[in-house]
């Protein structure tokens, strides 16, 4: 009786103008945030469900019908009637659970920014869960429709999450295209009512550089950053311009997100989600067990000390703990310590393997006005930033290689990715000194200093250095690359021109013009003298 009333239920819904059952079920649980090809899926599961309850109530009647005769005896017999009427219905949600997991579920590639690259398949139902508790909590925010712009590319973690299933499931506007400049962003500003804007610390942190030569639109109602941390004082230009401080969220791609902060007065500490439970187990280690995450339970790489119960400060990654002249050093802490240097900006560190054993090399981004990196040459900066550090770490810890560099290599997500640092340290191809940047959505120009020291001038020629052609198309293809936000394969180079020599210490102006998303010119000029020229065909 009982599967015989319930086919007829999902039977009649199955009727012409009407929901089929098991669609209003996953709209309810679901909080109407649903994939691409569920009610297609929710028809086709009230028809099994129909047929699987159909076919379950004619065996039981003909069971019946066997063993009702039979009296007392009958008693075993009714309860393998029982037991396969159970099994059947128990065994058919068991296989629809297996089935939905994985035609429901999203395979995110981690880009390895701290350890080797990994494959992760998260279902559905754990991104709607997430989705579902952002849409809440901002929802103020949401209820005034926003158009929502991003700088993040749509198939990571943070990007279908935040520029996809978000926006989707609030009913907002979604700008398709992935802004890659502060001009194309103002450009799109401009153009909204009121905008949430998606992006990351690195772009961020340049579009509040240039910040002050641009008529910014007050209409941001809500930004959030993800994947590096935001340091202070690009939080605090960013709510002197948007009139808000960001919405930093802390996580990761099997996590999910575990927690957010405001820098409203400074370094503020982070606040773990309502539905996450997070401890640090007796390593420092932070312990995550969410509805968003991957499993039930999950340890990250990075050290935490919490101030209260759902209250923690982040101490970098455990991860990057390496043993060095016999002595376990942290290179988040020393990167951190690095930055206190008045000279240094930014500088992320390296393991470089040496005849005598491992050794630190560091990458380093040097603040604006230390211009002795140009008039004294890097060496000698290196050995004077080399006395600095030896003030700080252990002395077989201290840095023996330098390399410097206008901007840290990042991915989409803002991150520093540990391949790009040791690519940077084990090149012979030292960037030149950048100086007088200027972007547009079309072009970037600056001018180039090459260091009299750098490796590339020996040889070439004896008694008489100059450039060779190689390096300044090296340089043009690798500049192409950061304007862009991402590494691109170089397909042929056309109309390639030396035309004039560049010795050592001299300074050329460098301009990159966009003619398609595949196609850059580029040219060198030594004030009215061009010195090469050409185009990259990627």
């Amino acid at each position: 009786m009982i599967s015989a009333v319930f086919a007829i239920l999902f039977g009649v819904s199955l009727l012409p103008g009407r929901k089929p059952l098991c669609l209003r079920f996953a709209e309810r649980i679901s909080d109407g945030i649903m994939p691409e090809g569920a009610e297609a899926y929710c028809r086709k599961l009230t028809w099994v469900w129909f047929a699987v309850l159909l076919a379950n109530a004619a065996a039981s009647v003909a069971l019946v019908a066997f063993f009702g005769g039979r009296g007392a005896t009958a008693l075993p017999g009714w309860i393998v009637v029982c037991a396969l009427s159970f099994a059947v219905v128990g065994g058919t949600f068991a296989i629809e659970g297996i089935i939905r997991a994985r035609r429901f579920s999203v395979t995110f590639h981690t880009s390895g920014s701290t350890a080797k690259p990994k494959t992760i398949v998260k279902t559905f139902a754990s991104l709607a869960k997430e989705v579902a508790f952002h849409r809440a909590r901002l929802a103020d925010v949401l209820a005034r429709k926003p158009v929502f712009l991003s700088t993040v590319e749509p198939h990571h973690m943070y990007g279908i999450l935040w520029r996809v299933l978000l926006p989707k499931a609030a009913g907002c506007t979604v700008d398709p295209e992935v802004i890659l400049t502060p001009e194309s962003l103002l450009e799109k500003m401009r153009a909204a009512e009121s905008v949430f804007l998606v992006t990351t610390p690195s772009f961020l942190a340049r579009f509040v550089e240039y910040a002050d030569q641009y008529d910014i639109p007050r209409n941001v109602v809500e930004l959030t950053t993800s994947g590096a941390l935001l340091t202070a004082d690009v939080a605090a230009a960013a709510r002197r311009i948007f009139g808000r401080a960001p919405l930093e969220i802390f996580g990761s791609t099997e996590t999910g997100g575990v927690a957010d902060r405001r820098q409203e007065t400074g370094n503020e500490l982070w606040t773990v989600f309502d539905p996450v439970k997070a401890w640090a187990d007796a390593e420092g280690r932070l312990v995550v067990s969410s509805p968003f995450s991957c499993r039930r339970r999950f340890t990250l790489g990075d050290g935490v000390v919490f101030e209260t119960d759902r209250r923690f400060r982040l101490c970098g990654r455990m991860d990057r703990v390496v043993k060095i002249a016999e002595q376990r050093v942290s290179l988040p802490e020393m990167e951190a310590t690095m930055c206190l240097i008045p000279e240094v900006a930014e500088a992320a560190l390296g393991v470089v393997e040496g005849p005598y054993g491992p050794s630190l090399g560091a990458v380093v981004v040097p603040r604006k006005g230390w211009m002795d990196l140009k008039t004294l040459g890097k060496h000698a900066c290196a050995r004077a930033l080399r006395a600095k550090c030896q003030q700080f770490f252990p002395r077989g810890a201290v840095p023996r290689k330098y390399r410097f560099v206008h901007a840290l290599p990042r991915n989409a997500q803002g991150k520093v990715q540990a391949s790009a640092i040791q690519e940077i340290l084990s090149s012979q191809m030292a960037e030149p000194f950048v100086e007088n940047e200027v972007r547009t959505a079309a072009t970037y120009a600056a001018d180039f200093t090459f260091d009299g020291d750098s490796a590339y001038f020996k040889g070439h020629f004896i008694n008489y250095p100059v450039l060779p052609g190689v390096i300044l198309l090296g340089m043009a293809h690798r500049f192409a690359e950061s304007f862009v936000g991402r590494a691109r394969a170089l397909r042929t180079v056309k109309k390639m021109k030396f035309s004039h020599v560049l010795r050592p210490g001299e300074t050329v102006h460098f301009m990159l013009t966009k003619k398609t998303d595949d196609e850059f010119t580029y040219e060198y000029r030594k004030g009215n003298v061009q010195c090469a020229s050409g185009e990259l065909c990627f």
